[in-house]
């Protein structure tokens, strides 16, 4: 019983946080569509890159752990610190290119 309360729980909350969630866009008012879609895609394959470079203890990963053995007590491992730290880089390379991100309403 205890699990299926857990459930209702997680389930509840998750309707009520995505339901008033507000939505994003990156905005610079001189890039074309063409032109964003491009900033975009090379962002985000540059985020890609950097943090599989990371978790897989290549090149410049600390601890001098070979591409193929990430350290045993090492972040880069972790798929939930990868997924921070590409978003992470991802943001910084759009604010980097001139973009902002602004809050946009929601249409209902």
């Amino acid at each position: 019983m205890n699990d299926v309360m857990r459930r209702v729980r997680l389930v509840a909350t998750l309707a009520l946080l995505l339901g008033g969630c507000a939505s994003y866009a990156w905005v610079k008012p001189d890039a074309t569509p063409e032109v964003m879609a491009r900033d975009e895609a090379s962002c985000r394959a540059e985020a890609r890159e950097l943090s599989s470079e990371y978790a897989s203890g290549g090149a410049g990963a600390p601890w001098g752990y070979p591409p193929w053995q990430p350290g045993p007590m090492s972040p880069y491992a972790d798929p939930s610190w990868r997924a921070t730290a590409e978003q992470r880089v991802y943001e910084r390379c759009m604010r980097g290119r001139g973009y902002d991100l602004v809050r946009t309403d929601k249409k209902r």
